[in-house]
């Protein structure tokens, strides 16, 4: 349960401090107030010393079961992206042109000055923050705007002079938001479970204060200028509504730490789901899969079929790279060094020894491995001191899995080093839209480390370039070699068994690329009408269709069978088969009017070798005496 109250700068690092000389005894985890789940959900609410609180399938699951429906306390755009959907809904909105005065950086009018600028065609017009895809929307959306309203209106200024994120302060509002509603619209009710994102209401604030805020993986500094920014956010916002600082500080750091980024109509989103996070743990070999849709709302699937009592997982992090860079990347994040099955199994049993895999220069077979023992618990301790890492590895020795050679750790750092910098310099010339050069030096980085064996074929750094070289190859409208770089990506995704689940999404989206441009494909050369354009679109036809099959498969365990993507791979599946039947069908006739035509011309031959051939000559009767008599067998 979080703190109610928010301890000063001093008082915490002393707790810290306290902290690290006696542990504080573990409690189990009170779950009778998300106990209601269980009676809407296939899952049942678990706690342990061991484990804290997580969930377990109630019943035997098969792949795409919907486990839980979730939708946010509290929700933002991102700040790339807020004007472009709903504050509300998350749908997309209409735009106009309008002339008004212009603003500078921190958003402060400049006086005589106008510009033309493109607007939401709704949106508030008191803060120009709150966007909104129809006046039903924003009128949905009032009772939680108002009390942020002028705190909005003054939230990038604030955020400048403190030297915070703008998210930080936008994501607080948003909580705040949610606290005065359920106070209006539900004041006292707990979570309703609901099994449908249509039925889903918003989980309650006070649920939120469930989630630890980890204060103390946060910098001293960073956390005085929250403060800082907070009292002057919290200064705008209507007394009725306001919280206290020590409970602002606290809910921005449960909002930064525990919050999931969705995708909703192509934009992003940051949402507080705290059932979800307090209760599906993260796994490096997870056998489910979050998805947001319209509404904030979370949905959590199963991706392969499961037996009852199974406890369920989800992925934090991407899963296709190295083990220390996701254990990296959730300490960062989720402030935790991960200790999954899969990152506590030896490194030289795992296929986590492919992901930044360095080949043997002796029998270019075995990858090299080093036991890396070095475990970080504090997000501190790796920024400040990069160091306490690199001495783990002096004096170190990687070995080969295949043969008896060895090798230094430093060594392979300083190769892995030189591929991270070739790696960079092509991506960055792709980042400035130099998409030939950038197809050269990825092409000249393939030939470098995969050619000559330096790098393992499964390493993060060539599997990636690959991925690249598709977009690249696709920009130049080099298709057939796009193709050829997708199917080199799937084959190593999927063959790095254990690297990444079934259904997994990043690979079902390889899957329907390859699928969609090999349906172009063959729909562009079968129009050639020539022998080699017919063998091609047969070849490219024959690749199309397992690509779809498993990307509707994946799609629909993921997104539901009735979800728009799910949609969009059927659609192009009955184009598939209508393409491939009327293909097969004048391929046919074809080969049927050739073989009519050499038949003809056979009989033709046949006819004039027969009218042009003289009757066979009479031959004369042989007289009696002429006859030889029958010779007898001895």
């Amino acid at each position: 349960m979080a703190a109610t109250t928010e301890p000063t700068v001093d008082a915490h690092e002393g707790a810290t401090q306290a902290s690290k000389k006696k542990k504080a005894k573990k409690v189990v985890a009170d779950n009778s107030r998300y106990l209601g789940a269980e009676t809407v959900m296939p899952i049942l609410v678990k706690s342990s010393h061991a484990k804290g609180r997580y969930v377990v399938s109630s019943k035997d699951l098969s792949a795409g079961t919907l486990v839980t429906v979730e939708k946010a306390s509290g929700a933002i755009v991102r700040n790339q992206s807020f004007v472009n959907i709903c504050h509300h809904c998350f749908k997309p909105v209409a735009s106009k042109t309008q002339t008004r005065t212009k603003v500078d950086e921190q958003g402060n009018e400049v006086a005589g000055q106008t510009e033309r600028v493109t607007v939401p065609a709704h949106s508030c017009d008191k803060c120009k923050m709150a966007a909104y895809c129809s006046e039903g929307c924003q009128k949905a959306h009032a009772l939680e705007h108002d009390v942020q309203c002028d705190a909005l209106a003054k939230s990038n200024a604030i955020a400048a002079e403190h030297r915070v994120p703008l998210e930080h302060l936008r994501s607080l509002l948003a909580l705040i938001g949610r606290r005065f509603a359920d106070d209006k619209n539900m004041p006292g009710e707990g979570v309703h479970y609901k099994y449908s994102g249509q039925d889903a209401r918003p989980t309650p604030y006070s649920h939120a204060l469930d989630l630890n805020p980890n204060r103390h993986y946060l910098d001293r500094n960073a956390i005085k200028s929250m403060q800082q920014a907070l009292k002057d956010l919290l200064a705008l916002v209507p007394e009725a509504a306001r919280i206290s600082l020590p409970e602002a500080v606290e809910a921005a750091c449960i909002f930064n730490t525990n919050h999931h980024s969705l995708v909703v109509n192509g934009q992003q989103v940051l949402g507080l789901f705290p059932f979800s996070s307090l209760y599906f743990q993260h796994s490096c070999n997870p056998n489910c899969m979050y998805v947001g849709e319209t509404d904030a709302t979370l949905f959590i699937r199963t991706m392969t079929d499961l037996a009852a009592n199974t406890e369920l997982t989800i992925p934090y992090v991407e899963l296709y790279q190295p083990r220390e860079q996701r254990r990296r990347d959730l300490l960062m994040t989720r402030h935790f060094w991960c200790k999954c099955r899969r990152c506590s199994t030896l490194l030289s049993n795992s296929v986590d020894r492919l992901m930044d895999g360095i080949q043997c220069t002796e029998c270019k077979r075995g990858v090299m491995i080093f036991e890396e023992t070095k475990e970080v618990q504090d997000i501190n301790e790796l920024i400040t001191d990069m160091s306490a890492l690199d001495q783990e590895i002096q004096g170190k020795f990687a070995e080969c899995e295949a043969c008896p050679a060895k090798i230094e750790v430093t060594k392979l750092v300083d190769v892995l080093k030189a591929a991270i910098t070739d790696y960079s310099e092509a991506h960055i010339a792709l980042q400035r839209g130099e998409v030939t050069r950038a197809r050269q030096l990825m092409e000249q980085y393939l030939r470098n480390y995969e050619d000559k064996q330096v790098l393992n074929p499964y390493n993060t750094y060539l599997v990636n370039t690959y991925i690249s070289l598709i977009q690249v190859c696709s920009q130049l409208g080099e298709v057939d070699r796009a193709i050829r770089y997708n199917a080199i990506v799937i084959e190593r995704m999927e063959g790095a068994q254990g690297a990444t689940p079934e259904n997994y999404p990043r690979v079902a989206e390889y899957h329907m690329s390859m699928g969609d441009m090999c349906l172009k494909q063959a729909k562009l050369k079968a129009a050639n009408q020539t022998p080699a354009g017919r063998s091609m679109a047969r070849k490219y036809f024959k690749d199309a269709k397992p690509a779809l099959e498993k990307a509707f498969k994946a799609r629909t365990a993921i997104y539901g069978k009735d979800s728009p993507r799910a949609y969009e791979v059927k659609r192009l599946l009955d184009e598939y088969k209508k393409e491939h039947d009327e293909f097969v069908k004048t391929t046919e006739k074809k080969k049927i009017s050739k073989k009519q035509v050499a038949a003809a011309a056979a009989a033709a031959t046949a006819a004039t070798a027969a009218a042009n051939t003289p009757p066979p000559a009479v031959m004369p009767a042989q007289t009696p005496a002429q006859q030889q008599p029958a010779t007898s067998a001895a």
